[in-house]
């Protein structure tokens, strides 16, 4: 019960932490377009604000150019006109420019002589004006008329009076935006049907691709207006958010290896705890048998006349002894594997024979009397080496004892080594017996992990044998490697390296 809860427990902080990282990605994810959004607006905004000053630079270039001296002049005319039964009134701009060169009666100051002119006239425009003097008049609705004041006006005649004596040059405004770094796709000009009193944009494209559309008045009363086209580059947005951008991923990955963590966390104490309860019952099932033996042994020795038979004595007694050697193995198995849960294991190198260990491992099996082994050492010559001689023993013994374990009525083990050139030393160990299954020779090095066929087979152990071998194995710096056959049997490989911890090389 309390296992099935924890289990939903796991599942429900899975579920929880997960739908956490999507939401928060989902937040950060709206958040950074709102602030790319935002961003882009602004430096729009500046974009925009940049052409205009480079249009309004153009038209003060185009001041400063050299042009005949002309005066200017104005009014202002309010009429009427019946539409229906409706009086539309109008509103009339009109602006005389007076050439000097071309003619200004003499004695008499051009600017007065302007002035005195416009003055003089009626509603009507005479058909034929004085030399050097142009006529031109401008409308608009009332409405209009409001919405200009007195510095409209004032700006509209200025850019009239620019644009009259130089009129406009693209290719000046386009060598000006260029200078601020702004490569503009397209310059155009147009006309308007009605007086156009300020500038606008507008944009066009993608939020990721956008293109602006700046329009300039360089001639109010003509309507005449300048269009830029440009592509919004992303690179300056980008940048503007840059730090804002590099603070948030930062957070953002912080937080999600955060929860990441956690689930791994969490996971590895499941696992752990799966470990536990897998090894409490395996460990009560195995212990029950040596135990089950032992108590028999100490109930046939509570037996006088039974401990008279010498032969039937000696069968108990290492009857006993085999079944202490198991638990002990038991527990300095356990022993190992938890000390590689805490540290590393401690090694004691020195020289010594590998073919006298190996006969030693040999002599040490304990053969079942239902089952007929042979053991051999396949190497001739001898082999010195530089280990830690109780760990390899260790080894060994664990190899044969599972060579033994997991075959059929008879069994051969051929043992080998070999000195490498690389400077490593090579031990197999080859049996002939059941063999491994192809999907259980990847785990077989895992702690606690026994093959099905085992378990069917009702072969006995707890799944720590191979995992120890490994264990010593990488103490050494080695590895340990298999090739199986399942119905066929098995090679154990070993390579154990001849150096030590400096690269010096010490085989003897």
């Amino acid at each position: 019960m309390y296992f099935c809860s924890m289990e939903s427990r796991f599942k429900f902080i899975y579920g929880l932490t997960i739908c956490a990282i999507v939401a928060y990605s989902i937040v950060q994810g709206y958040w950074l377009y709102s602030r790319y959004q935002l961003s882009l607006e602004e430096y729009k905004s500046e974009l925009y604000c940049t052409i205009i000053a480079c249009a309004e630079e153009e038209m003060a270039i185009r001041n400063t150019l050299p042009h005949p001296p002309r005066f200017y002049g104005n009014r202002l005319r309010k009429t009427s006109e019946i539409k229906g039964d409706n009086v539309v009134e109008t509103w009339r701009y009109e602006v005389f420019a007076l050439d000097t060169l071309q003619y200004v009666p003499k004695g008499t100051d051009a600017h007065t002589y302007l002035l005195d002119y416009i003055a003089s006239l009626h509603d009507s425009i005479p058909a034929e004006l004085p030399k050097g003097l142009e006529y031109f008049a401008f409308t608009c609705d009332s409405k209009g008329h409001e919405d200009m004041g007195t510095s409209q006006l004032v700006e509209a005649l200025n850019r009239f009076t620019v644009d009259h004596q130089h009129p406009f040059q693209k290719e000046l405004l386009d060598s000006i935006l260029r200078s601020r770094d702004i490569a503009a796709q397209s310059v155009t000009t147009t006309k308007a049907d009605t007086m156009i009193w300020q500038p606008s944009m507008q944009t066009k494209g993608s939020i990721w691709q956008p293109v602006m559309q700046v329009s300039y008045p360089y001639d109010i009363f003509e309507g005449q207006e300048v269009v830029v086209t440009t592509a919004i580059c992303i690179s300056p947005v980008i940048r503007k958010m840059a730090y804002t951008l590099l603070i948030t991923i930062l957070l953002s990955f912080f937080l999600i290896f955060c929860l990441v963590y956690q689930i791994l966390t969490i996971r590895k104490q499941r696992h752990i705890e799966t470990i536990r309860q897998e090894f409490l019952h395996t460990m009560i099932h195995e212990l029950k048998r040596p135990i089950s033996t032992l108590k028999m042994c100490v109930s046939f020795m509570g037996n006088e006349r039974m401990m008279q038979d010498v032969e039937s004595k000696q069968k108990i007694l290492s009857s006993s002894y085999n079944e202490l050697d198991n638990l002990t193995s038991y527990f300095s198995k356990l022993r190992d594997i938890t000390l590689s849960d805490a540290t590393e294991i401690p090694l004691v190198k020195s020289d010594f024979s590998l073919r006298e260990l190996m006969e030693e491992c040999i002599g040490k099996q304990n053969i079942p009397s239902d089952k007929e082994v042979r053991m051999e050492i396949v190497a001739k010559d001898d082999l010195e080496i530089l280990a830690d001689r109780m760990h390899l023993a260790n080894i060994v013994c664990n190899l044969l004892e599972n060579a033994i374990k997991y075959s059929r009525e008879a069994v051969t083990i051929r043992m080998d080594y070999r000195m490498r050139e690389d400077g490593m030393v090579q031990i197999c160990v080859a049996d002939n017996g059941i063999g491994i299954a192809k999907a259980d020779q990847r785990y077989v090095f895992d702690k606690f992990y026994r093959s099905e066929s085992a378990k069917d087979k009702a072969i006995p152990g707890i799944g720590l044998g191979l995992s120890y071998v490994k264990l010593l194995v990488e103490a050494h710096g080695g590895s340990i490697s298999l090739d199986s056959t399942e119905g066929e049997g098995t090679t154990f490989t070993i390579l154990i390296p001849q150096t030590d911890g400096k690269d010096k090389d010490i085989t003897r």
